[in-house]
């Protein structure tokens, strides 16, 4: 199974395919598919379940939310994932309550359940969504342990054993006492301390930095539709790994050469260039239980909007 690619990327890409919808779990293909993959991110192969999490997020959650299995173990396939890693990963899925399983005939299709579903929505808000706007700071007292994790995957850092910071963010759910705060320019250093203590922001932005450079250095001349959705893919998960960590605080209070702002500028260009062939290939040859999935639908236009409107 071959794909073209431009003369000067055949030379250099090579990697394996595993477990594609035709094959056995022992059976492996060669294709050029790139050798870019291990660059773009540092943990290669990815896992099998935030890999097939993306996959849901990028490609099916806009389309419908169902996808049949041998496409899901074609695209894995072209990270080096086999066809058994991706079967147990959908189980655990499925236990999860994220994925629900269907059949039609000898066919096996998922769809993401209806919870999976809005939280999909969300975060596809955070990744794919305009830039954070300012807001203020909230600051939170919760002496109950037991919410404290749910603050923190609310966003929020500890400041002490029972304080709480964080952006006042429209879809947070907090508990506790809530105080807003909007930091005062005389103490601007002081919470800049604060805020870089808290939630490790030179360790986000040595990230972002990390991502960007990673990134401008992709060249997508040349790629056949597979390799482009594959390409596509990586990014994603790679900037969806970084940006979900990002605790959106309001810009205000924020480096003003922020690296967060440069590598999402940058993400929604290279996305925008690489949907061009990846939308159309997943129009032509991916499948969901109603048939074919679309090449545009009104989800995937917002989103192409959303990035074109990234300044």
């Amino acid at each position: 199974m071959t794909f073209a690619v431009s003369g000067r990327l055949l030379g250099m890409l090579r990697c394996q395919v595993y477990g594609g919808a035709n094959q056995t779990n022992d059976q492996s293909m060669t294709s050029p598919a790139p050798i870019l993959l291990p660059k773009l991110l540092p943990s290669y192969p990815p896992k099998a379940g935030p890999l097939i999490v993306t996959i849901y997020g990028d490609i099916v959650e806009p389309r419908g939310g169902t996808l049949w299995m041998g496409d899901l173990i074609t695209l894995c396939g072209q990270f080096g994932v086999n066809e058994s890693l991706v079967r147990t990963a959908v189980s655990r899925l499925v236990a999860r309550g994220q994925l629900e399983g269907a059949r039609n005939g000898r066919r096996s299709y998922y769809r993401l359940t209806d919870a999976a579903g809005i939280e999909f929505q969300s975060a596809s808000e955070q990744i794919f969504g305009p830039p954070d706007s300012d807001c203020d700071l909230l600051f939170i007292v919760q002496p109950d342990r037991t919410d404290h994790q749910g603050l923190a995957d609310q966003g929020f850092g500890a400041v002490s054993e029972t304080l709480f910071v964080g952006a006042d963010r429209p879809s947070r759910i907090t508990s506790g006492a809530c105080f807003k705060a909007c930091p005062d320019q005389r103490s601007e250093k002081e919470v800049a301390e604060m805020l870089n203590k808290v939630f490790g922001l030179d360790q986000l932005a040595a990230r972002y930095r990390s991502f960007y450079k990673r990134i401008e250095a992709l060249d997508c001349f040349g790629l056949s539709g597979l390799e482009t959705v594959t390409i596509r893919l990586a990014m994603v998960h790679e900037f969806r790994a970084i940006r979900l960590k990002d605790p959106r605080l309001p810009p205000s209070v924020l480096p003003v050469d922020w690296d967060g702002l440069s590598a999402r500028r940058l993400f929604a260009e290279k996305y925008l260039e690489l949907s061009e062939t990846a939308d159309p290939f997943i129009g032509s040859s991916l499948t969901g239980q109603g048939g074919a999935l679309e090449d545009k639908t009104g989800p995937i236009l917002k989103r192409l909007s959303s990035l074109r409107s990234r300044g």
